[in-house]
């Protein structure tokens, strides 16, 4: 029955975001201001998590939503383990902006999306990408939003790791904006390269700040802990492959 409700999810949710983007948001990107295409990206999301409850049985708890700032920009790092976790940050930031590879404004529709969203490209095989990051931290700052990154640079399987990105800890140290770091277990409920969903609840925790003025494997071991070991510990999972952080 699980394998049936999962095929029925994944079947409304690719249907209704191809719809959703060819007929609702490229339009919008025609607007002037962004706000129409995030409020109505907020009601695609609102949908979306309808679905995942009614038809999958996955719910959302959210936790340590008070650590998020309310007045000034910041960095949120969070592990990027399927299609959801960036759906779950978004409808919770709708505000954010967010580091994207290059590849995905060769997509007609996808690119419009994101260029009007305030997206910005990374071509991550030029070594460009920490050049990128600064520019994207001056609009934090002057546009008092938050930004999006994954901080292992790519969707990671579940029990699986990999080394992260330290360009976070050059933004707080360059920067002095807040890093928040989540912990979420979706990827036990919404499986990386999986068609079936499992039923459940999906957990995402936002904890405090990490304090500026550590150094930087002090800093990045807070990140592993917070993003990555925490992580695990709500799947209930051990990564097998050694993170240098």
């Amino acid at each position: 029955m699980n394998y049936l409700r999962s095929l029925v999810f994944n079947s409304l949710f690719w249907i209704i975001a191809a719809v959703w983007i060819i007929f609702i948001l490229v339009p919008l990107t025609f607007f002037k201001s962004p706000t129409p295409m995030r409020r109505s990206m907020q009601l695609w999301y609102k949908l979306v998590f309808y679905l995942l409850d009614k038809i999958s049985g996955i719910k959302v708890v959210e936790r340590g939503i008070e650590n998020l700032p309310k007045d000034r920009g910041f960095v949120l790092c969070c592990k990027h383990m399927s299609n959801l976790d960036a759906l779950l940050i978004n409808r919770r930031l709708p505000n954010l902006t967010a580091l994207a590879k290059i590849e995905l404004f060769r997509v007609f529709g996808i690119k419009q999306v994101l260029e009007k969203m305030g997206v910005i490209a990374i071509d991550r095989g030029k070594g460009k990408s920490r050049e990128k990051t600064f520019e994207v931290a001056q609009i934090l700052i002057e546009q008092k939003i938050p930004l999006l990154l994954f901080v292992e640079g790519t969707r990671i399987a579940v029990g699986k790791r990999k080394k992260l990105k330290s360009g976070v800890y050059y933004i707080q140290k360059d920067t002095d904006l807040p890093v928040i770091c989540a912990s979420t277990n979706v990827g036990a409920h919404w499986l990386k390269g999986s068609p079936f969903n499992r039923p459940g609840t999906i957990v995402v925790e936002y904890h405090p700040a990490i304090e500026s003025g550590l150094g930087k494997a002090e800093f990045m071991a807070r990140v592993r802990n917070d993003v990555v070991l925490h992580s695990e510990k709500l799947m209930g999972v051990e990564g097998k492959e050694a993170d240098k952080g």
